[in-house]
């Protein structure tokens, strides 16, 4: 696939939207993140963009060279002064990813390969497109001057409403979702933990985005990396502290609590 380079001839941005739950105050505060899907005959790619960005950075030399400067500059800038976040200095930059995922869905296969990433691991797995059966609702709106239709499926572990625009002929959407007669503009799960919101459409001419280094990723079962992904979150102090052979001590403070939000995907159970 990477040699044809399909030229997508539509793309959408989307804010994927976590509701995060402070343990300490019970509160809920939205955190997003920006999504691209490229849309090319039978095939489509869906990325961070700033990921994506530090990824095509990190392999180019001359870019490589701008990230290591600026690096450089934010730790020099934190031993002089402790108040000057290194990590903050550089997500202010633009240099500091946001989420690894990405899939690419092969509709020629009726299989989307996601990859993604666990306490620096990267991983790669298949998901069969047969796990997405949807049912077609009466419900209307418009979204983004389009009129989109209501649908609804239950998919790894939680229920989905989702909003498709059928005068944009494309069974695809945000995330993993796809096969809807129509482009799908939103999506949320049951409670509203996570969402997707189409915030940009246009048609175009470009070749789908590289996914780099993909033979460095391990190739796993989809739930082993949310096994993994949930151990982490729950075990976070220890991770860090074995990581860098106890120079970096977390309380378990930081751990996710037993109530605390599951995954997007709750199936691994």
């Amino acid at each position: 696939m990477a040699n044809e380079k399909p030229k997508a001839t539509l793309k959408a941005q989307y804010d994927f939207v976590t509701q995060s739950l402070n343990t300490k105050t019970g509160k809920r505060s939205p955190f997003i993140r920006n999504y691209v899907l490229q849309m090319a005959p039978r095939v489509s790619y869906y990325y961070d963009t700033r990921t994506f960005y530090v990824d095509s950075m990190e392999n180019d030399p001359q870019g490589k060279i701008i990230l290591d400067q600026a690096r450089d500059a934010a730790y020099r800038a934190f031993g002089e002064d402790h108040t000057k976040d290194p990590f903050k200095t550089l997500e202010e930059q633009g240099f500091v990813r946001n989420s690894r995922y990405k899939c690419l869905k092969d509709f020629n296969k009726n299989s989307i390969r996601v990859w993604d990433s666990q306490m620096g691991d990267k991983y790669r797995y298949d998901v069969d497109m047969a796990d997405l059966t949807w049912d077609l609702g009466d419900s209307t709106k418009t979204v983004m001057g389009y009129e989109c239709q209501l649908a609804t499926t239950d998919y790894h572990g939680r229920r989905w409403e989702a909003w498709f625009a059928p005068n944009v002929p494309v069974q695809d959407g945000p995330w993993q979702l796809c096969g809807l007669p129509g482009l799908i503009m939103e999506a949320s799960c049951e409670g509203g933990l996570y969402s997707f919101h189409i915030t940009g459409l246009q048609q175009c001419n470009e070749a789908l985005k590289p996914t780099f280094e993909d033979d460095s990723y391990y190739i796993i079962d989809r739930k082993a990396v949310l096994k993994m992904r949930d151990y982490s979150r729950k075990n976070r102090a220890a991770q860090i502290n074995a990581m860098t052979g106890g120079k970096v001590k977390l309380s378990n403070s930081v751990n996710a609590k037993e109530d605390s939000d599951d995954l997007i995907e709750t199936d691994y159970h």
